[in-house]
């Protein structure tokens, strides 16, 4: 983190103008973020766990499981969509450097605010309400997976999707008002050092 966006998280600072409860807010929800990605990551010690007790029972035993290729896979998937919003809190979404890197900072929060505000809200919240109710009629109909005999309930599965797009939402939130304040002052609110999840 720069000393200037160390100095633009606390409220109070010389420039004084950024009203307390953004900051505020920021704080509240990339705290909510952190805490939710760190948890959604640990379902990666059930996929350690399980899968090495698939390997031991299938080569040791010669005793395979029914149920340890598609649980995998359902919680692979899942940490995957889950824990998209914790990726936008650390800046490990893709972005396009070829331009982004000659604009000001002041432009950059402009082009951020606009994306976010006509493309990525939209977006989300269309994939929100589609995947609704595909996980609505998943429980509804007591959809069961057709990829093993397991056949597992198909909806808690596909209740992450809608999940992540509120996840997503909720640091959108954060996102936005960051975006406000590089283009108010032309700095960054906190340096993102484009870290890979």
């Amino acid at each position: 983190m720069s000393s200037d966006s160390t100095s633009a998280s606390v409220p109070g600072n010389s420039d004084g103008e950024f009203p307390r409860a953004f900051y505020a807010t920021i704080r509240l929800v990339d705290g909510f973020t952190d805490v939710t990605g760190k948890l959604i990551a640990l379902s990666m010690l059930f996929l350690v766990v399980t899968i090495s007790y698939e390997v031991v029972m299938r080569y040791g035993f010669g005793a395979p499981t029914i149920w340890v290729y598609e649980s995998s896979f359902m919680v692979n998937g899942a940490a995957f969509m889950l824990g998209a919003g914790y990726a936008l809190l650390k800046g490990a979404h893709v972005r396009t450097d070829i331009y982004w890197e000659n604009y000001s900072e002041r432009t950059k929060g402009i082009v951020d605010l606009i994306s976010y505000l006509f493309l990525f809200y939209p977006a989300m919240i269309i994939f929100m309400l589609i995947s609704i109710d595909d996980a609505w009629h998943s429980y509804e109909t007591g959809e069961r997976s057709q990829e093993s005999v397991w056949r597992a309930i198909m909806w808690p599965f596909r209740a992450t999707i809608p999940l992540a797009a509120v996840l997503l939402m909720i640091q959108g939130i954060s996102e936005v008002l960051k975006c406000w304040y590089q283009v108010r002052f032309g700095r960054e609110f906190v340096h993102k050092e484009k870290i890979e999840i």
